[in-house]
């Protein structure tokens, strides 16, 4: 720089005429304003460029989105339509058609038992071609690119449900809560009830579960708290519904009573009549088998067993099913009672045969117990109502309920995990995403 300044004073010096024609020149030489514009001008496309990109790139992630939900939600509506009766690719479109997201010239295929399933009659494929909508580059080009969604859906098992409601009944709660109830289950609940209020609550009633399916629907939903809700979802199996109650001995089966104030009285497994306790009981391990008799523990009962099946039968149980007996546990006694850990019978506490008579509003199967009670085991009663009472909080976060209807009272915990029990939590039949 000291080198051209040296030059220019010499020049001034030497020819002065020459130097008053180069005074223009010398007035621009520091100004470096054109020099900024020059470089807008020449990134001004780029950044134009990028930032219609940009906006090209959100609105592909965003209609991606879009397309893939709507493909997603018309997969499992096919299926759901498929166990309905109803047509796949009319509930497939139906369900397109509601999210909004996709315009009416999109392509929409639909095809059930897709390749890999072909199996499968539950399973629909859907997909999805529609055209982008592209602010920036659609000025640049001809066609519009397409945007592709594709999913999968089908009948699977799913979860951990411990308490299963399964009549069908469209005029009826398939699970009832009486006033004042708390139910809280750490696990899965389901029923089976096909009526608008498949869950009814009665006062301030309130139910809360890890998961809660319907094959009807909740018109009301103040009692339910953060429950996973699913309405008109499938309609559940019986669990048990390849087992049957072991054979009647003919070697008699003889009825018990057992009165308050005795001393501790122990019964060996075997074949009973009814078995009425009130006093002081102890039922050795094993499985008992009740022909034609109740199994009635009155308010003064202690009673308790480590390791037994108890089923409810009768001889007679296809041609008489009112010939078979029920559970009727008070709130006033002390029970302990665990289900059998090995064997077929395995997580089974008490069985009632499936040929049972429809029992009447306030004759229901009555499980209770006092705060000092527990109750370890699935209770299974396919053809009549389970009535859980906790109003004198007994443990029943062990147990495990399958049963024409569900009645809760009062404080009812159920845990999700409980040792050797894994056999009587059972996964949910469940329309499901799949890969």
């Amino acid at each position: 720089m000291l080198k051209d300044l040296f030059d220019v004073a010499r020049l001034r010096h030497k020819n002065p005429l020459r130097w008053r024609g180069l005074l223009p020149l010398k007035r621009l030489l520091p100004d470096e304003r054109g020099n900024i514009a020059l470089i807008v001008a020449a990134a001004f496309p780029l950044i134009i460029g990028a930032a219609g990109l940009a906006v090209d790139g959100t609105e592909w992630v965003v209609q991606k989105r879009a397309a893939q939900a709507a493909a997603d939600s018309a997969a499992m509506a096919g299926v759901y339509g498929l166990i309905a009766g109803q047509g796949m690719e009319e509930s497939v479109n139906r369900s397109v058609m509601k999210s909004g997201a996709i315009p009416d010239n999109a392509s929409i295929q639909a095809l059930q038992g897709p390749p890999g399933r072909e199996d499968d009659p539950f399973a629909v494929k859907v997909h999805i071609d529609t055209a982008a909508h592209m602010t920036f580059s659609s000025m640049f080009l001809s066609k519009r690119p397409v945007i592709s969604a594709e999913a999968t859906a089908t009948v699977v098992k799913n979860g951990q449900f411990c308490a299963f409601a399964l009549d069908t009944v469209s005029d009826e709660a398939g699970i009832v809560l009486r006033p004042n109830t708390d139910a809280r289950l750490d696990c899965g609940v389901t029923t089976n009830s096909a009526s608008r209020q498949a869950v009814a609550w009665e006062g301030s009633s309130t139910l809360k579960a890890l998961a809660l399916r319907a094959y009807g629907s909740f018109a009301d939903i103040t009692g339910i708290k953060k429950s996973g809700m699913r309405a008109n979802a499938v309609k559940q199996d019986d669990p048990l519904e390849g087992t049957d109650p072991p054979l009647v001995p003919n070697t008699g089966c003889p009825n018990i009573t057992v009165n308050p104030g005795e001393e501790e009285v122990a019964f060996d497994a075997g074949c009973y009549g009814n078995m009425t306790l009130n006093g002081n009981v102890r039922l050795r391990d094993g499985e008992y088998i009740l022909n034609r008799g109740n199994f009635t523990v009155g308010p003064r009962a202690h009673l308790a067993c480590d390791a037994c099946t108890i089923f409810l039968t009768s001889e007679t149980a296809e041609t008489d099913p009112g010939s078979i007996g029920k559970v009727k546990i008070s709130s006033e006694a002390t029970v302990k009672l665990s289900a059998m850990r090995q064997g077929p019978n395995s997580g089974i506490l008490f069985y009632q045969n499936r040929n049972a008579a429809r029992d009447l509003a306030g004759d229901e199967n009555r499980i209770g117990g006092d705060g000092m009670s527990k109750l370890s085991g699935l209770m299974y009663f396919p053809s009549q109502t389970i009535y859980v009472d906790g109003n004198m909080n007994p443990d029943v976060s062990c147990t495990r309920f399958v049963a024409r209807r569900l009645v809760f009272a009062g404080r009812v915990y159920i845990g999700k995990s409980c040792d050797d029990l894994d056999k009587v939590t059972f996964a949910a039949t469940e329309v499901r995403l799949v890969s």
